[in-house]
């Protein structure tokens, strides 16, 4: 008679069992922070505390700004199987366009294009169409070493009328890369994160006391003339507590010619054990749309708070 009883008993702790293992919770049970989690994650406070504050001219980022108010929950409502003790904390800047901004974009945009250039691009082009017809008619005839001694002078065309476009619209892009720059910034701060930070661009060592310190510059990067892959950016990092420095001399980018140059970056990684309620890593990352940007950001910042964490 005992045995439905039983079987009712094991069906709910397994249903129990299955509630307590939610979505994205598969290495633990899930369960609500204890207090001391919760006093973990309240050092969220200190790093928001250590922000710096928007330069003149520039704000804070509509979806970032929400973590500045004093009801923001940084609190998580479970954790999984007592691990991931990790706080990050991003913070985005932004420099809004001026009615003069907007004017001069304007103006630019709507710029005729130098009549010199644009008709040494007007004439590419037709010896672009001439070659085709040529390209056809070898086809047509089965023709293949003209077609073959054509498709490299139409290689050659092609690359002539990639510079010309360049060349015309200089001026233009000249222009509109001026309006557009330093419209950006953003400040990252997180205790033990295991992936570590890094800095691409000609990393140089800075001087800051108990920490691995980093600033770097790389230009913008292009897959080819005139496709931009990355934008230029300007970084700052710190990283308190133990960790471990990896040199990639190997990096190479494209300019905006299709030249590669060699250039260098630094990788750092956090020595960090996810079950541990330690504060064992300290990262600040500031990024700028240049290194200008970056170390105005960086400037504002108390960090003494910030290495104190490590001894608490």
């Amino acid at each position: 008679m005992r045995r439905p009883a039983l079987l009712t008993l094991a069906l709910v702790s397994t249903l129990f069992a299955a509630s307590a293992y939610a979505e994205g919770c598969e290495e633990g049970i899930q369960a609500p922070p204890n207090a001391q989690e919760k006093a973990f994650f309240s050092k969220f406070t200190i790093l928001r505390a250590a922000l710096p504050k928007p330069p003149a001219g520039w704000q804070y980022e509509d979806a970032s700004k929400e973590k500045l108010a004093p009801d923001y929950d940084y609190i998580p409502e479970y954790l999984c199987g007592h691990s991931g003790y990790y706080i990050g904390l991003d913070m985005d800047y932004i420099r809004p366009m001026s009615e003069a901004d907007s004017q001069k974009e304007m103006q630019a945009m709507q710029a005729p294009p130098d009549p010199a250039k644009q008709k040494k691009l007007d004439d590419l082009m037709a010896k672009q169409q001439a070659l085709m017809q040529k390209s056809m008619d070898a086809a047509q005839k089965q023709d293949y070493k003209a077609m073959d001694a054509i498709g490299k002078q139409s290689d050659v065309l092609n690359a002539q009328i990639t510079q010309a476009q360049l060349d015309m619209n200089a001026g233009q892009k000249t222009v509109l890369d001026a309006v557009q720059r330093d419209r950006s910034a953003k400040v990252r701060i997180a205790i033990n994160d295991s992936g570590g930070t890094s800095c691409y661009g000609s990393p140089k060592p800075l001087q800051v006391a108990g920490a691995i310190a980093y600033q770097c510059e790389n230009p913008a990067t292009y897959s080819s003339p005139g496709n931009q892959l990355d934008p230029p950016k300007g970084r700052i990092i710190v990283v308190y507590g133990s960790a471990k420095i990896r040199n990639d001399d190997d990096w190479e980018r494209k300019d905006d010619k299709g030249q590669e140059h060699k250039d260098s970056a630094v990788i750092i990684d956090a020595q960090v054990d996810p079950k541990s309620m330690a504060v064992q890593s300290v990262i600040i990352d500031i990024e700028g749309d240049d290194l200008a940007r970056a170390q105005s950001l960086y400037k504002q910042m108390n960090l003494a708070p910030l290495a104190a964490l490590l001894k608490h």
